[in-house]
């Protein structure tokens, strides 16, 4: 058994957030010396639960082996729904929870290499309304040249957070790993604690409450300008107490763009 092959599939499964649960089992086989095998494994991830199973497969030049792909199951609290299943490679590198997130409906950040193997970030999201001929999701894929910016789209919104750099940092890498993130925002003139996640597709944020019902974002930046809003009201008010016509600008004459 090759001992450093053991090792850096064991670093792999942890990195791939599978702990040191299948350690035992991956050795086993691996003694065995089987040409393939799969591991099952299950977990639950926050509060519901995920069924997996891992391929591994010995290399057709040497003794060691390699894990290609897994299979990952969410299965829906309501056990009359089927679950959504969908296989992930080694070289999307996705991790459990990624596989959970992309299952739950969210979108993921990754580092990719193009067909020149020159490194680009993407978006991915899977299409449930599209399978491929595996029978796996169709794949949405959001280059970084689409114009989505994590902090940019953040930051459109009154995030409590964001005035700390360091609390910034964690949020927007959270956010990026397809998760929902807790932030603290002002509605009403009360904070509450709302969760966001990414939405790439329409480069926005998607806003829940504390019971995740739907927030509009609109709302909320709305009352990020109120301010501005009532100031402006006052100035014209002045101008009017002071028999000043307020008389708006005719908007510039300008091209438009083709679609």
């Amino acid at each position: 058994m090759d001992q450093e092959n053991l090792e850096y599939l064991k670093e792999k499964l942890k990195y791939t957030g599978f702990d040191t649960d299948l350690n035992a089992a991956l050795e086993k086989q691996i003694k065995a010396g089987n040409q393939a095998f799969q591991l099952p494994h299950q977990m639950e991830i926050e509060g519901k639960k995920m069924d997996f199973s891992l391929y591994f497969r010995k290399s057709n030049t040497s003794e060691r082996y390699f894990l290609n792909k897994y299979d990952a199951s969410l299965h829906n609290p309501n056990p009359e729904i089927a679950p959504k299943q969908h296989t992930f490679y080694n070289n999307q590198s996705v991790t459990a929870k990624e596989a959970f997130n992309l299952l739950e409906g969210r979108a993921v950040k990754k580092g990719m290499l193009n067909q020149e193997n020159e490194p680009y970030q993407a978006w991915m999201q899977l299409d449930f309304s599209q399978k491929d001929k595996n029978n796996n999701f169709k794949i949405e894929s959001y280059h970084e040249n689409y114009g989505f910016d994590s902090k940019e789209a953040l930051s459109k919104l009154p995030i409590k957070e964001l005035q700390d750099p360091t609390k910034t940092e964690w949020m927007v890498k959270a956010f990026e790993k397809g998760n929902v993130y807790p932030v603290t925002m002002e509605r009403g003139g009360k904070e509450e604690i709302m969760y966001v996640s990414a939405n790439p597709k329409f480069k926005s944020v998607k806003v829940h409450d504390a019971e995740m019902k739907m927030v509009k974002t609109n709302d909320l930046v709305l009352g990020k300008d109120q301010g501005k809003e009532s100031k402006q009201e006052k100035q014209e008010g002045k101008q009017q107490a002071a028999g000043v016509k307020n008389t708006p600008k005719e908007p510039k004459k300008g091209r438009g763009a083709k679609m």
